[in-house]
């Protein structure tokens, strides 16, 4: 009986060779689409976080604006303006000043640029705007209930208190004697926190320990300023001011400076000029005639990504129409809108 033996065949050298290098390309295929996938995602994140910080930026800076001027009544119009101190040290220096003259008492700008960086600041970013921002709570409070070291503000309604509004602090409850319009002594008008910030941008978040440019916050608290930081990755802020040049409550022309405005952004082939003629050289009435705000926010990411490099410019208004190039691997992107302010439009609007 004859037994056949049986051939056992594998791979061939040179098969496994070639099956190793299919494989090979294969691995490298998906190593590419992993990479690629992580670093599409990474950008997308990087995006995410810069659109949401500049939109937010915005409507920060927006909501204030909006209610700046605030002083819980309608009769802000009668008060004169003075113009606020950025590291304010009492009631005198937060503009608010009651007299039994009728209108001479003052209350502060509801909106004022700082020129120079204040004392009580640090770490400020050079070539960046610096807005105040004054107002009075919109929540109030009962004389009772309020906090002995803030600052309050309470306007009269009734025609027979000797002042329109007094501001005091919270201990000084006796300080807070006017009326409602009912005028009855148990009456009392309630009270509203005085409100002062100061919007600048600051050169880190966390300064110290990091370099990310941020948007901050210094807040009049306790009789003190008191600095917080807002949004991160805001690297330049700038404000077009429109000014009302014929009192309806309308911006008939926008500057960058209503310190003092330059002659091209407010001679008559950009600005039509009023009957009588607009006098550009008051700065205080060119505060006290803001009735809205251009905001212009430069944000961008807070890390760098590979293989971009920033040649764009970017425009930030009057102040700033080119900024860049920056020539570096950060991306950008500028965020823009109007906020009026609207205590103070509203009130010189005819019906």
């Amino acid at each position: 009986m004859v037994h056949r033996q049986r051939i056992s065949r594998g791979f061939t050298l040179v098969e496994l060779m070639v099956a190793i290098t299919l494989g090979l390309f294969l691995l490298i295929g998906l190593s590419s689409l992993l990479v690629s996938t992580v670093s599409s995602r990474s950008e997308l994140d990087k995006s995410s976080r810069q659109i949401d910080n500049g939109r937010y930026a915005l409507q920060v800076l927006s909501k204030d604006i909006q209610l700046a001027g605030f002083v819980g009544a309608s009769s802000s119009t009668a008060f004169a303006n003075m113009t606020p101190v950025a590291c304010p040290t009492g009631i005198t220096d937060l503009g608010y000043a009651a007299t039994t003259s009728p209108g001479t008492s003052s209350v502060p700008l509801p909106v004022y640029a700082l020129d120079s960086v204040p004392s009580c600041f640090d770490n400020v970013m050079p070539g960046t705007a610096m807005l105040v921002v004054t107002r009075v709570s919109t929540n109030a409070v009962n004389v009772a209930s309020a906090a002995s070291g803030e600052r309050y503000l309470q306007v009269s309604t009734c025609t027979n208190d000797s002042l329109p509004f007094v501001a005091a602090t919270g201990s000084s409850a006796a300080s807070f004697t006017l009326r409602q319009k009912d005028c009855l002594a148990s009456s009392l008008a309630p009270l509203r926190k005085i409100v002062q910030h100061v919007y600048f941008l600051s050169t880190c978040n966390a300064c110290g320990s990091d370099t990310t440019p941020t948007l901050k916050m210094a807040e009049y608290l306790n009789g003190a300023m008191t600095i917080t930081p807002l949004v991160e990755g805001i690297e330049n802020v700038q404000f077009d001011y429109g000014i009302d040049m014929d009192a309806n409550g309308s911006p008939d022309c926008y500057t960058s400076n209503p310190h003092s405005p330059p002659t091209t952004e407010v001679a008559a082939a950009v600005c039509p000029q009023t009957t009588p003629a607009y006098d550009w050289t008051a700065a205080a009435t060119n505060w006290a005639n803001v009735m809205a705000i251009r905001i212009h926010v430069l944000a961008r990411n807070t890390e760098a990504s590979s293989g971009w490099t920033d040649e764009r410019t970017y425009d930030l208004g009057l102040a700033t129409p080119t900024a860049g190039p920056f020539n570096d691997h950060v991306k950008r992107h500028v965020y823009s809108t109007v906020a009026r302010l609207y205590n103070n439009s509203g009130q010189r609007e005819v019906p």
